[in-house]
């Protein structure tokens, strides 16, 4: 017996699902969607549907997507989609999986709870996965949506273009563009990506009139450019931003800049959008140690090199979504201030040391002046001597610089920017596994406790033992409920009450859930 859901009224349509599940839970599960027919599968111990790698929409190589048309037949959708081109990230640099890469990447995936939805359809969740935005996919298996979904709502993931094919800003792109649209497709491919959710969903048992997007690390950022973007407008209701900022854009006289010089670095002219089309994605990714990839790596590193693997890289960094004025037309921290997400509840917070292991990048305190002056010349003096007043060794304070500067403060910014114009909520993640210490609560970590993915390559180096598995169920489970019930009613709920971030207290994830005092005052003040 197989499991179908289809387009009848839903009481009968999930009445229907919980009879054929009491046959069987081993058989695929078909659904009939606007663009067709397509099947998925059943996780039998979490009660949840999954429905994988289902094409949202098509692009040419930068150019604006478009939407996909209906399928003939019935779609497969067991596997995820393969990843957008990029080079690898840090998960995939330890060995976590990574799909085939294919410039034709936009698909997404949707993890449904069985069962019979609330009236007007289970509440809708869209995860924007991060990476620099140079890196990572939507496939990969500690964002898999089975534990959330299992918890009463639709988790929807999806692929955006990265690096240079989601980023590059030319003139001649703009010329091009009906709308003059430039240096945003992996925006434009996000914005979609919600498209489809606010069409199709429905048929999933999802409330396309509920939809929370929320996010981690560029990700996070990614949230930030939407709930600033004029095209987003009602594609979605509520946000959440884990340890990114709202300030991460580049301005189209960089961008543009940029562009023309890795053009020309190709051999092709920077208005000759053929050649740029023509050349195959190999030459966008060359191998590492080669003349060519230093050439690249050289030329996307910016003026300021700084540390390799910190944010100082990150944040000079060419590829980031644009100011062309048409999908973004305002940094996104000052349209939050300026009211531009006003009645859109927001959610966010940080690890407390996004950057740990930049520590070991500092042996002594003159090394950590000589990195000050280069990162921040214009506040060196009044930075070192800030952090030489907090903490007692160099190395860390060198890591709590680059965490407070580049992740923790720019968020706390854009809560704080937020809390004047709707419920804003604040957390801290403060968890230090037991099994690797030295990691400190870096960036990222809050991953497996989100989707409990505990057990996936690699966040399964933190919970090796059962000791350390067991220790974190709870408050993983809570946090778990915390967003959920966030993308359900708009507010986190839940025990320890969390009290808007308007009290001046956050929510301290660890061990022990508990509130503290807002840390950005102390953390942030060298940066206002």
């Amino acid at each position: 017996m197989e499991l179908v859901f289809s387009q009848h009224p839903r009481a009968m349509r999930w009445l229907a699902l919980l009879v054929i599940l009491g046959y069987s839970l081993a058989q695929p599960a078909y659904l009939l969607t606007p663009r067709g027919a397509i099947q998925g599968g059943v996780n039998p111990a979490a009660q949840v549907a999954y429905f994988l790698g289902i094409p949202y929409a098509h692009a040419e190589r930068w150019k604006a997507p478009v939407a996909a048309g209906p399928w003939k037949g019935v779609l497969q959708a067991t596997q995820v989609g393969p990843a957008c081109p990029q080079r690898s990230v840090l998960t995939t640099r330890l060995g976590g999986f990574l799909p085939p890469q294919s410039e034709d990447c936009l698909s997404l995936n949707v993890w449904v709870p069985l069962g019979t939805p609330p009236e007007g359809g289970w509440p809708v969740m869209a995860w924007i996965h991060g990476g620099s935005f140079t890196g990572g996919s939507s496939g990969e298996p500690i964002y898999d949506g089975t534990h959330l979904a299992s918890r009463g709502v639709v988790v929807v993931s999806f692929n955006y273009r990265l690096g240079v094919f989601g980023y590059l800003a030319l003139p001649a792109l703009q010329a091009e563009d009906p709308q003059r649209r430039v240096g945003n497709y992996g925006t434009l491919d996000q914005l979609e990506a919600l498209r489809w959710v606010q069409n199709n969903i429905a048929a999933f048992g999802g409330n396309p009139h509920n939809v929370t997007i929320f996010g981690q690390s560029a990700g996070g950022m990614s949230v930030c450019t939407l709930l600033a973007s004029p095209l987003a407008k009602g594609l979605f209701q509520k946000a959440v931003i884990e340890s990114g900022g709202c300030t991460y854009v580049k301005t189209l006289e960089s961008g543009f800049k940029f562009g023309q010089a890795l053009a020309h670095l190709l051999g092709c002219a920077a208005n000759d959008l053929a050649c740029l089309r023509a050349l195959p994605r190999e030459r966008f990714f060359p191998p590492e140690g080669s003349e060519a990839y230093e050439a690249v790596r050289k030329l996307t590193s910016g003026p300021h090199p700084g540390t390799p693997g910190t944010g100082e890289t990150f944040a000079e960094g060419p590829y980031k979504p644009h100011l062309d004025g048409v999908v973004l037309d305002q940094v996104p921290l000052q349209a939050l201030r300026e009211g531009r997400a006003a009645g859109i509840p927001l959610l966010g917070g940080a690890a407390t040391q996004e950057a740990w292991l930049e520590r070991l990048e500092v042996g002594d305190w003159t090394a950590f002046a000589e990195q000050v002056r280069r990162y921040r010349p214009e506040q060196a003096e009044a930075l070192i001597a800030e952090y030489r007043r907090r903490y007692s060794d160099a190395g860390e304070a060198w890591a709590y610089l680059i965490t407070d500067s580049v992740l923790l403060c720019p968020t706390y910014a854009a809560l704080r920017a937020q809390m004047a114009f709707a419920p804003t909520y604040a957390y801290l993640f403060d968890y230090t596994s037991p099994v690797l210490p030295f990691l400190g609560s870096f960036h990222g970590s809050e991953i497996p406790w989100l989707f409990g993915t505990f057990t996936v390559w690699p966040f399964l180096l933190l919970y090796l033992t059962d000791a350390a598995q067991t220790e974190v169920q709870d408050s993983a489970g809570r946090l778990q409920a915390y967003w959920t019930h966030f993308a359900a009613e708009g507010a986190p709920g839940g025990w320890p009450r969390w009290p808007e971030y308007a009290s001046g207290q956050v929510l301290r994830f660890s061990q022990r859930l508990g509130l503290r005092p807002d840390p950005y005052p102390q953390r942030c003040s060298a940066f206002q």
